[in-house]
């Protein structure tokens, strides 16, 4: 079994219609997107912060030296190419896989934006975080492409439209 640890930041999150449905929704689409990118034995564990634009783009600021907020940041525990080693580095039967944050201002205009349910867009969010934790990336296109379509796929698993279909402006 895999396990989360989600640390809520900013209230808005809690308040916001859908938000228990969701937050217990978070397992199987974690559970769902490990399917899909490692076939070993071992269980992954990953801590989330719900936070607010503020926040994020101070992480942002201090990690990847960029003073804007953005939606989602992913900080793996370990490099894109030691993931892939994960079964011959790691001897125990949990792996801390890392730190997702999430912006709800930043994906609340992004929802509104593009005429998305809030909690699809942050599922896909979510997605996209976790795939970056185990050194996914986009980089170039053939990458790009290759986490489209796993995004894609995970998503449309639970009855959410392609993330990459926009509606809006």
């Amino acid at each position: 079994m895999n396990f989360m640890n989600i640390n809520i930041a900013h209230y808005v999150w809690q308040n916001t219609d859908g938000f228990a449905h969701w937050q217990n929704s978070l397992f199987d689409i974690f559970s769902k997107t490990v399917e899909k990118v490692y076939d070993g034995k071992r269980k992954f564990l990953i801590d989330i912060l719900l936070t607010d634009d503020k926040n994020i783009q101070e992480l942002n600021k201090t990690f990847r030296s960029k003073n804007t907020s953005t939606n989602v940041m992913s900080f793996p525990q370990y490099e894109s190419e030691d993931i892939r080693l994960i079964d011959e580095i790691h001897k125990g039967r949990n792996v801390m896989l890392g730190d997702i944050a999430m912006s709800y201002e930043n994906i609340m205009r992004e929802s509104k934006k593009f005429n998305f349910n809030f909690f699809d867009r942050c599922s896909h969010l979510f997605v996209h975080g976790v795939l970056h934790l185990f050194g996914m990336d986009h980089i170039n296109l053939e990458s790009e492409s290759k986490m489209e379509r796993l995004e894609i796929e995970i998503l449309e698993g639970f009855g959410m439209r392609n993330p990459y279909i926009l509606n809006g402006e």
